[in-house]
């Protein structure tokens, strides 16, 4: 039986998020202000006692997660299978058109046409990523996990079992307005089972 607390952090923001365009397998840096909110996210999780810390390789998280662990002696551990969803020869593609074959694939949750992932790949590629950290953790672990936007919509439906289309359908802009950049949110995995604590705030 193992019980872990995971505290689960989008990255700052960067520069692909202000000229709105896509950043999936790709990267672009954090701007000023998301280095801030990295360093205001640190603020806010100060007394959280993380002894694990997992984070996308993607530069941006990476960075994140480094400010976020400036002051503590925690390792940081580098996930493939963290990485925000690959949208193949779409990656820096303006997000603005929806009609657009970036907009559609959105719509349509598959980006392999263009050599990317889709829907059914990119849930599995989560509960992989976590299987093994799961693997990795003991009992009463206290986990940060730095990543992505996408990344954690997606989880609510792969960890979770959220219904994505019903959500969307709810409300249309669920997503985009889902995890503020360096925002928080919190789980916990008990047993076999996942737990959602407190959406991104």
């Amino acid at each position: 039986m193992k019980k872990i607390d995971f505290y689960y952090v989008r990255h700052g923001e960067t520069i692909f998020n202000v000229t709105n365009r896509s950043q999936g397998a790709c990267d672009s840096p954090l701007t000023a202000k998301g280095i801030a909110q990295a360093r205001q996210c640190a603020e806010n999780v100060k007394d959280i006692p993380f002894n694990r810390a997992f984070c996308s390789t993607s530069e941006r998280a990476v960075d994140t997660a480094e400010i976020i662990l400036a002051d503590r002696n925690v390792p940081l551990i580098r996930m493939k299978g963290l990485k925000e969803m690959a949208f193949g020869m779409l990656e820096g593609a303006n997000n603005d058109d929806i009609r657009s074959p970036m907009g559609q694939s959105w719509i349509n949750k598959d980006f392999t046409a263009y050599g990317g992932e889709n829907r059914d790949q990119f849930e599995k590629r989560i509960q992989a990523a976590f299987d093994q950290i799961v693997a990795e953790c003991t009992d009463h672990d206290t986990c940060l996990i730095v990543s992505h936007r996408g990344y954690f919509y997606y989880m609510l439906e792969a960890l979770f079992g959220e219904n994505l289309d019903a959500l969307e359908k709810e409300n249309p802009n669920f997503m985009a307005t889902l995890i503020p950049n360096a925002s928080v949110a919190r789980f916990q995995y008990n047993d076999g089972k996942w737990i959602l604590l407190e959406m991104p705030k």
